[in-house]
């Protein structure tokens, strides 16, 4: 089983082919591998509670994946709670990731 960390940076909403990162990250987890998503930049905006990506970011979450968004992001964004499922994080956590949390990164 590898360790995969999924890093978005762009608006789910705005760009069609970013379901397919919500695709992967299910598909991946299905398949028995360990994945985290990390939403950071305007990725965060998905994780707003509330959010029409909320309910599905939920389902991933349920499904075993660990969904994570930025703190700073979703601050700088008026992003004051997240999406059940979600759970806040820091840069720091995700250079630690980077470096020894994962085997592979797809930063889409």
């Amino acid at each position: 089983m590898s360790r995969y960390l999924i890093v978005t940076s762009r608006d789910l909403h705005e760009y069609a082919s970013s379901s397919y990162i919500l695709e992967l990250a299910g598909s991946l987890r299905n398949r028995g591998h360990e994945v985290t998503l990390y939403l950071v930049e305007n990725g965060v905006l998905a994780a707003r509670k509330g959010a029409q990506l909320a309910a599905r970011l939920n389902e991933l979450s349920r499904a075993g994946v660990t969904v994570l968004a930025e703190d700073v992001s979703a601050k700088a964004r008026g992003i004051e709670q997240v999406a059940e499922g979600v759970r806040l994080s820091t840069m720091d956590e995700l250079a630690d990731l980077v470096v020894d949390g994962c085997d592979k990164v797809i930063w889409y």
